[in-house]
C-alpha cells in the first residue's frame, strides 16, 4: 500500500474522530484531517499544504458552491418555497398520503436550488413533518421520508457535489457540464421515481390517508400566488440555452468563440439564482441595518461551515492527487481484475461509508475524481460514471448514524433519531448503491 492511499485512509479516520469522537464541527474537522494528510508529504509537507490552497482559492468552484448555500437561504428567508409547496400541495395534498408526495416532490424542487442535505431537511420537514403528521403519517415514518430524500439535489444539475467533480484535473478534459447536464436530469428522474415509489410504500404499509380538503389552499389561489416562484430555474436555462447548441452558435458569430468559453456559467447560474430569488421575494428581503445584522448573526455560521468543509476537502484532494493517489487506487482497483459492475459496487461501498460522517461534497472532492478515473479506465462512459458517483454519494443524509438531515428531521417530527435507523439503511442506502450501480452500467439507461 502507497503512501497516498495510506494517507486517504488517515485522513478520513481523523475526520471521523474529529466529527464524532471530539464532537468538532465538519469544517474543523477537515481543516485537522487537511494538516494531518500534508504532513505524509514529509519535508515538502509546507509546500505542499501552500501550493494545494493556492490552487483551491484560484478555482471559482468555490465561489460557486458558497453561494448555492445563500441562495437556499435567500429561497427561505422570502418565502418562495412556502409558495412553492402550497401549488404542489393544492395538487397532490388529496391523495392518500398526498402529504409524503408533496414533501418528495418539494425535496426535488428545492434540491435543484440550494442542493445542501441539511438544509432541504431543515426547509422541507418544517412545512411538510407538520402536514404528514396531521393526516397520519407516524412521526418516525415522517422524519425517515424527509431525511431519506434530503440528499437528492447533489443527483440535480448543478450541484456543489457535480461541480467539484468537474473542476477535478483528472475530470475537466473529458467532460464538461454541457455534456453531463441532460444525462444527469435523466438520472435524477430516475432517483425520484424510486423515491415516489417509496412514499407509496409507506402509505399502502401505514393505512396513510390524504389531507383534509378544508386544510387546502385550492389550486388557482395557490398557482395565482406562487407561479413566480418557478421563475428561479431561469437562472439554470438562461446560461445553459445561451452556452450551448443553436443559441451558442449564433452568440459565436457576434461576440466569438473566445468570448463565448471565457463564460464561466458555474459562476454565472447561482449569481443569476440569487437575482432572481432576491427580486421575487424582494418585500421579504431585511431593510434596515439591525434586521440585516440578525440575518448574518443567523446564517453565517452555515458559511463557515460549508466554506471550510469545501475549501479544505478541495485542498486535500489536491494533497492527494499530488502523492499519487489516482495511481496507487488504479493499480488496486485493477488488480481486483473486477468487472465494470463489481467496481462500480465496490466504489458506491466505499463513497456511501465515507459519506456517512463527511457531507456530499467533501466526499465527492476527497475521491471523486480517483473513483472517476478507474471507472472510465474501465470502459464506463464519463456520464453515466459521474452520475453513479453522485447517486451513491447522494446517500449523506440517510447514512446513520452521522447524517445530519437525520437528527433535523426526528426533531421536526419529535420521534427518537434511532427509530429511523433501519428504514433508512433498507429503504434508501441499500436501494441507491444498486440504482448508482444500475445507471454507471447502463442498464438504467440516462444517454439516448
Amino acid at each position: 500500500m502507497g503512501v497516498a492511499l495510506i494517507g486517504l485512509i488517515v485522513y478520513l479516520a481523523t475526520v471521523i474522530v474529529a466529527v464524532a469522537a471530539l464532537r468538532r464541527n465538519i469544517g474543523e474537522s477537515m481543516l485537522i484531517g487537511f494538516v494531518v494528510l500534508c504532513l505524509f508529504g514529509g519535508t515538502s509537507a509546507p509546500s505542499l499544504a501552500w501550493s494545494s490552497l493556492v490552487e483551491t482559492a484560484l478555482n471559482p468552484l468555490i465561489f460557486s458552491v458558497t453561494a448555492f448555500v445563500f441562495m437556499g437561504i435567500l429561497f427561505q428567508v422570502t418565502g418562495t418555497i412556502n409558495r412553492m409547496v402550497a401549488i404542489l400541495n393544492s395538487v397532490l395534498g388529496r391523495l392518500p398520503g398526498g402529504a409524503g408526495y408533496v414533501s418528495t416532490v418539494a425535496s426535488g424542487l428545492f434540491g435543484s436550488i440550494s442542493h445542501g442535505g441539511s438544509a432541504n431537511a431543515a426547509a422541507i420537514g418544517s412545512v411538510t413533518v407538520p402536514w404528514m403528521k396531521r393526516s397520519g403519517w407516524p412521526s418516525h415514518v415522517a422524519a425517515t421520508l424527509v431525511a431519506g430524500n434530503s440528499g437528492i439535489g447533489h443527483v440535480i444539475p448543478p450541484s456543489p457535489s457535480l461541480l467539484l467533480l468537474l473542476g477535478m484535473s483528472s475530470v475537466a478534459p473529458f467532460v464538461s457540464l454541457d455534456d453531463v447536464a441532460l444525462p444527469l436530469v435523466v438520472a435524477a428522474g430516475w432517483v425520484m421515481l424510486y423515491r415516489l415509489l417509496i412514499v407509496y410504500f409507506f402509505v399502502r404499509r401505514n393505512g396513510i390517508t390524504g389531507l383534509d380538503t378544508a386544510s387546502l389552499e385550492p389550486f388557482g389561489q395557490a398557482f395565482r400566488r406562487g407561479w413566480a416562484t418557478f421563475l428561479i430555474f431561469l437562472g439554470i436555462a438562461i446560461p445553459l440555452v445561451l452556452t450551448t447548441g443553436p443559441a451558442a452558435e449564433a452568440l459565436t458569430g457576434y461576440i466569438g468563440a473566445a468570448a463565448l468559453e471565457s463564460i464561466e456559467i458555474i459562476l454565472w447560474i447561482p449569481i443569476l439564482m440569487m437575482v432572481i430569488s432576491a427580486l421575487l421575494g424582494l418585500r421579504s428581503l431585511p431593510r434596515r441595518p439591525r434586521e440585516v445584522y440578525h440575518l448574518f448573526e443567523r446564517t453565517a455560521p452555515q458559511f463557515l461551515s460549508v466554506g471550510a468543509t469545501v475549501v479544505f476537502a478541495f485542498a486535500a484532494s489536491e494533497v492527494l492527487a499530488t502523492l499519487g493517489l489516482g495511481a496507487e487506487l488504479g493499480a488496486l482497483l485493477s488488480g481486483f481484475r473486477a468487472q465494470p459492475l463489481v467496481l462500480l459496487l465496490i466504489i458506491g461501498v466505499v463513497i456511501i461509508v465515507v459519506a456517512g460522517p463527511l457531507p456530499a461534497a467533501a466526499t465527492t472532492a476527497t475521491i471523486g475524481g480517483v473513483s472517476f478515473t478507474v471507472l472510465t479506465q474501465a470502459g464506463i462512459e464519463p456520464a453515466p460514471a459521474i452520475a453513479a458517483l453522485l447517486i451513491f454519494a447522494s446517500t449523506e443524509g440517510a447514512s446513520p448514524p452521522s447524517g445530519a438531515p437525520i437528527y433535523i428531521a426526528s426533531g421536526q417530527a419529535g420521534t427518537d433519531p434511532v427509530r429511523t435507523f433501519v428504514p433508512l439503511v433498507s429503504l434508501y442506502v441499500v436501494p441507491f448503491l444498486a440504482l448508482g450501480v444500475l445507471v454507471g452500467g447502463g442498464l438504467l439507461p440516462i444517454t439516448f
